[in-house]
This record gives structure tokens, C-alpha cells and sequence, in this order.
């Protein structure tokens, strides 16, 4: 265990090693041992004679000194591999140590050997839970610690849930697969059990929490039918499936078309035993205050050095364990995850997920080596009748990775926010383009503008990729739209007006409802729309287009591939590297621009009119050593008179006649006309 974890934990470890060393007897001074029930007395668990040795229980009994269901259905599963208990349990003379992730970060909890019984007499009995072995009774103190640092915590727990005691014990996260395809569940089952992981189901009886676990796939006595084995955590939760056919009492048998019927869902804890962890508390670098809810955003990049099995993790305080400061009950917040791979200022999106629940985790298969960003969005509820401190320490994310190797850094990105938002929501949009959801301007001789629709990740997004030559304008007006929200402003937006220049990409995003997932089991999310289109178009004669250009390289490059055949990629790299002037109609700036451009082989002239107006403009050139080349109905001598429709472009070129020459240019302008279509 210990060297799969950061440096920080390995202190925590030294120290306990020192303190156990020194100190013939360990006295937990931080413990509250104070009790109101005169039978209840503190006693060495070793005066008790259970078993010390690191082995299953056969059944695990509740306390009637305090309750804890959840917490002995999570010892009935920890035990099916025992290794586990070990990887979390230390014994140093009269110091105990339990090794529990909080949050996401492990820590090593000391306590000592004092536990609570009965006495009635001279007759002691346990008062904690029951069972044969030491490992439990101590594990359970070292939670009670953690939880309030006194046994009667397990009778205020608002909300008991077995997963979060497992995660507490193992830290990993827990897989979730749905029981409803019975075949699929045959596989899995049997796949998974072959990489020893944890299999376990969870089912409510009479309100509580039960989890059993699975230990097998045994043939039955009924047509040599299979069926599943399972452990309860005691005789009295054993669900009523085929014959017994072993003597132990805990143990049920299922088919699996009875496990499916009973339970949802089937939980997986995969066994990872050389995996490394490392964790980080998250800080928020935007707040967006709601009436009902608080919006976090949180953007960081980190680097894989080796190609990596990883799982990335966040995780969420359970709040309701501390329910003597609760009024009522805290819900998990609403969790958004995106990891994106990252190159300069590009992003290749990944993977995400988004849910409610305490540990939201990404299985990511292989990681390759490179750099990467991490963009989380959370929403909590904001709960006015609890205490400001405890609606702040419900807002403490920490990110955890688990996997073959880990990242050791976790930089906040400083980028601007949004926009770095907006970048990989664009590379999300652009990851699942296909046929069903993108609509294009092909039958306009368009097929570079293309529209991306999707609800993915509790988002719906309208992605606009206008690479044309021409403007486009959509209004898409909503004619159902179930709990989904406009994102700027967070409330109901039934319709949208959007207009894309040329060469510019739009992002229109709606989320769904947080509200609406905080406070329904299963709420709707749904929308129909109706679009209504509107393209300007170019004259055909001015438009000059290539479909397939290779990217920019150097500059020599891009002339060699380009003559006489301009590209969108040039109008790019001209807008970036030439001269620009602007031009000027009745003493006010229009937005139409010229970029002149000069290199080795001669000069490029580029117009662009970025305004619904007609324009129209002569130029007369005198020229040593270069030949005007353009359209050959737009050149008159030395001169060439051309119009442009609204959002429409051209290219003149003036190519060296003698490479070994030097060549010179001068050129007159006259803007002739510029008015409304």
C-alpha cells in the first residue's frame, strides 16, 4: 500500500511507526470516550479474545449500542478479497492504524485498543458490531474517528450509503453496469471475476441499505443450471433464490434472471493492486451565484510522461455525515468532467462524464504521453437553513488520479476561462460529427459550413463551423424544450438568432436544468426545434476554393501550392502576416480590407468585403518585372475593376516575370461604388 502512495502519505506512515515505537501503550487523547449509558464501559480488545488474524468473517451481526447497516454490508464486501483489509490495516503494539480516503486523499487514523462493551456482571459482550475478528471492530473505530470522534455519530447519520463507506475503505472508484441485457451481465460477470475485482449489489429493505457480494459462478442442482453465489452480511438479509447447497448460512444462489430482476444494477470495484494514487483539492476560478444554485468552474492541465492506464476521479464530501450540524439532509452536487488533449492552443477532446454522486470517475483505457487539460463544471445546491461553513465545505472538490502511472503536477490553467471553455466544447462538438447530427450548406455550393447538434453530457450545443466563403443566419425557435436552460443566462431561452462571418466559429449552448436533477429521480430531458435559414452567397466568378489544402508549413511553402488556386488556409495566413489597410466611403471606415503581401516570387493582393454592402474599386498598376494575374475578364491593361458582393473575396496576383531580377510595384486606388444589394 505504502509505496503506491505520494510522499505526503509515506510521512504519515514514519511518524505512526515512531509513535508506536516509543509508546508502550497508545491513549487516543483525541477520542471522545464520554458515554450516558451507564453499562457501556471501555476495554482493551485484546482482553476479548477474538481472532487477531487477517481472515473473512463468516457473518457480521449489528450493534444495538448504535446502528451501522451500511457499514457491515462494506466489510462483508471488503472481505471477499482479504488483501484488501491488509493493504488498509496496521498494528503496532496497543497503536492501531487504518489507512481511509477522505475525499479523495488517503490518510493513515490512529487510534488505540479501547473499545465499547456491555458489562453485565463479569460477563462482557461486544457493543460494537459483532463478529469473530479483531480487523472489523478496529477498522469500524478508526471511522467512527473520522466521522465525529464518538460511537453515537452511527445513530445520526441522516443518509447511510454503502458506497461511500467503500470508497472510504478502497478509494477506487466503483463501476456501475445495468443488469437489464441478462447476457451482457453474464459476461461481465464472468470477465471481471477473472481479474479477481469486487462484484457486489445493493439492494433497500425496509429503507436500509443491503449489498451482497458475489463469490462465484457454480453449477446447480436444478438441469446443471448456472448460478450465481452470493454472501450476505448476515443469515437474516439472505434473499429466498434456488436451494442451499452448502452449509454456510450467509450463502444464497441466484440465476441470473432472478439477480437481474432484483437488482439494477451490478457494481464493480476492478482489483488494480500496483496502481499509484495522487490527489489535489480543486480551486474554483469562476463563481456564478443562482438562486438555487452555485455554479464552479474549474480549468487545470497536467502531463502524462507514460503512456497510462488512468482513472480520474472527482470527489465530493459527504456532508451528511456530519448531521448534528445539518437541518437537512445534502445532496450531491452536480458534477461536469471533460479532459481534453492539448497541443499549443488546440484541443482534441477525449472523454467526459457528468452525474450526482459522490465520486465521478473517467476510465480512461490509455493515456498517451503529452500534455492535457481538465475542465470541471459544478453546480450545488444552495441550502439557505444550513450553516455558511458547512455550504462552504460542500463546495471542497478534490480531483484524484489512480492508475499504472500518475501524473505528479496539476497547473491552473490561466487562460481566460471561458474562452478555454468555449475551445473544448468546440473540439467536443467536433469529436462527434456525424451524419445525424450536422447539417451542412452543400446544395449552395457551401460545404465547408457545416452544423453540429447534440445533447451529450447534460449540454445541448449548436456548433457553428462556417469555413465558406459566405455569411450564414439561422433562428431556431423551440418548440418543446424539457428542462434544458440557455447557459449565458440560466433560465428558459425558447429561441435564438445567430450570424457567422465567414471563417469564424459560433458556440450556442444550453445545459440541462441543475434544479431540475436536484430535486427529481428522473426527469426529462428533451427539446424539438425549428430552423429557419438564411445564406448570403457570392458571385461564383469571385470565388476561388479549395477543398483539399494541406496545412501551412513555411512560407515558401504555401506560394508554391497556392498560385492560381487560393485557399481558405491563405485568406488565413494573409490575415495574419500582411499588410492591411481598410478602406473609407463618405469619410467613414467600411469593413472591407486589403492585404498586400510580397515574397520571393512575387506579390498577393487579397480583398475582403465582411459587410452586406455591394463594393466596387479600380486599380491601376505600374509594375517592373511582375505580370498581373487574375480573372481575365476583370483586367483591363494595366488595371483591373472588380465588385464584390456582400461577404465575398479575391485574389490578384502580380508573379515575378525574372527570378533573378528585382522587381518593384506601385499601385493607384479608386473606390468607385459601395451601396446597399
Amino acid at each position: 500500500m505504502l509505496q503506491r502512495l505520494p510522499n505526503k502519505c509515506k510521512e504519515e506512515y514514519y511518524k505512526f511507526i515512531q509513535i508506536g515505537n516509543e509508546r508502550q501503550t497508545f491513549i487516543d487523547s483525541d477520542f471522545d470516550y464520554t458515554d450516558q449509558n451507564s453499562q457501556i464501559q471501555f476495554l482493551r480488545i485484546g482482553s476479548l479474545q477474538l481472532n487477531k488474524n487477517i481472515q473473512p468473517c463468516s457473518e457480521f451481526k449489528r450493534s444495538q449500542y448504535y446502528q451501522d447497516n451500511s457499514l457491515i454490508n462494506a466489510f462483508n464486501i471488503l472481505q471477499k478479497d482479504i488483501q484488501f483489509v491488509k493493504n488498509i490495516y496496521l498494528n503496532l503494539n496497543s497503536l492501531y492504524g487504518v489507512w481511509l480516503n477522505l475525499q479523495g486523499e488517503w490518510h493513515l487514523i490512529k487510534i488505540d485498543e479501547k473499545i465499547p462493551c456491555y458489562l453485565t456482571g463479569n460477563i462482557q459482550k461486544l457493543a460494537t458490531l459483532e463478529c469473530e475478528c479483531e480487523w472489523p471492530i478496529i477498522i469500524e473505530k478508526a471511522i467512527v474517528k473520522v466521522l465525529g470522534k464518538n460511537y453515537d455519530i452511527l445513530n445520526r447519520l441522516i443518509e447511510e450509503s454503502i458506497e461511500s463507506f467503500m470508497f472510504m475503505l478502497i478509494g477506487q472508484p466503483i463501476i456501475k453496469v445495468s443488469t437489464e441485457d441478462i447476457n451482457n451481465l453474464k459476461n461481465v460477470i464472468i470477465s471481471q471475476m477473472q481479474f479477481h475485482s469486487l462484484l457486489f449489489a445493493v439492494q433497500k429493505q425496509n429503507g436500509l441499505e443491503c449489498g451482497y457480494v458475489i463469490q462465484a459462478i457454480v453449477k446447480g442442482n436444478i438441469k446443471e443450471q448456472e448460478l450465481i453465489q452470493m454472501r450476505a452480511a448476515n443469515r437474516n438479509l439472505v434473499i429466498q433464490g434456488q436451494q442451499q447447497i452448502q452449509n454456510d448460512k450467509c450463502i444464497f444462489f441466484l440465476t441470473f434472471k432472478q439477480f437481474s430482476e432484483i437488482f439494477p444494477e451490478l457494481c464493480i470495484i476492478q482489483h488494480h493492486p500496483n496502481y499509484q494514487w495522487n490527489s489535489k483539492e480543486l480551486i474554483q476560478q469562476e463563481k456564478r451565484e443562482f438562486q438555487q444554485y452555485i455554479e464552479n468552474t474549474y480549468c487545470y492541465d497536467f502531463d502524462i510522461i507514460q503512456e497510462s492506464h488512468l482513472y480520474i476521479s472527482i470527489c465530493q464530501r459527504d456532508q451528511n455525515f456530519n448531521s448534528n450540524q445539518l437541518v437537512s439532509p445534502i445532496k450531491y452536487g452536480l458534477i461536469r468532467i471533460l479532459i481534453s488533449k492539448k497541443n499549443d492552443d488546440q484541443y482534441e477532446f477525449l472523454t467526459g462524464d457528468y452525474n450526482i454522486k459522490q465520486n465521478v470517475c473517467l476510465d480512461i483505457q490509455s493515456l498517451a504521453q503529452g500534455s492535457y487539460t481538465l475542465f470541471c463544471q459544478a453546480y450545488f445546491y444552495n441550502q439557505i437553513e444550513n450553516n455558511p461553513k458547512l455550504q462552504q465545505e460542500q463546495q471542497r472538490l478534490f480531483v484524484q488520479y489512480f492508475g499504472s502511472s500518475v501524473p505528479d503536477n496539476l497547473i491552473i490553467n490561466k487562460n481566460e476561462i471561458q474562452e478555454q471553455s468555449k475551445l473544448m466544447l468546440a473540439s467536443l462538438a467536433i469529436a462527434n460529427v456525424n451524419e445525424e447530427n450536422t447539417r451542412t450548406y452543400e446544395q449552395l455550393e457551401q460545404p465547408e459550413i457545416q452544423v453540429t447538434t447534440q445533447m451529450n453530457l447534460g449540454m445541448l450545443y449548436f456548433y457553428y463551423r462556417n469555413m465558406g466563403t459566405t455569411k450564414i443566419e439561422e433562428e431556431v425557435i423551440f418548440d418543446n424544450c424539457d428542462n434544458i436552460i440557455d447557459y449565458e443566462t440560466m433560465k428558459t431561452l425558447n429561441k435564438f438568432n445567430v450570424t457567422v462571418p465567414p471563417h469564424i466559429d459560433y458556440l450556442k449552448l444550453y445545459v440541462y436544468d441543475p434544479f431540475v436533477i436536484f430535486n427529481e429521480d428522473q426527469p426529462i430531458f428533451q427539446y424539438s426545434c425549428n430552423i429557419k435559414s438564411l445564406v448570403h452567397s457570392s458571385k461564383k466568378t469571385l470565388m476561388a476554393q479549395s477543398t483539399n489544402f494541406s496545412k501551412i508549413n513555411n512560407k515558401q511553402s504555401i506560394f508554391e501550392s497556392t498560385a492560381n488556386n487560393p485557399s481558405l488556409e491563405l485568406i488565413t495566413y494573409m490575415k495574419e502576416n500582411a499588410k492591411q489597410a481598410t478602406r473609407i466611403w463618405n469619410n467613414n471606415h467600411i469593413d472591407v480590407q486589403m492585404y498586400i503581401y510580397q515574397h520571393q516570387e512575387g506579390v498577393i493582393i487579397l480583398y475582403l468585403n465582411n459587410t452586406q454592402n455591394i463594393y466596387e474599386e479600380k486599380l491601376t498598376f505600374i509594375l517592373d518585372n511582375l505580370t498581373i494575374n487574375c480573372t481575365a475578364s476583370l483586367r483591363q491593361g494595366n488595371s483591373v475593376f472588380f465588385q464584390l458582393d456582400s461577404y465575398a473575396h479575391l485574389f490578384i496576383y502580380l508573379d515575378i516575370i525574372d527570378i533573378k531580377k528585382p522587381y518593384s510595384h506601385k499601385i493607384q486606388c479608386i473606390y468607385t461604388h459601395y451601396k446597399d444589394i
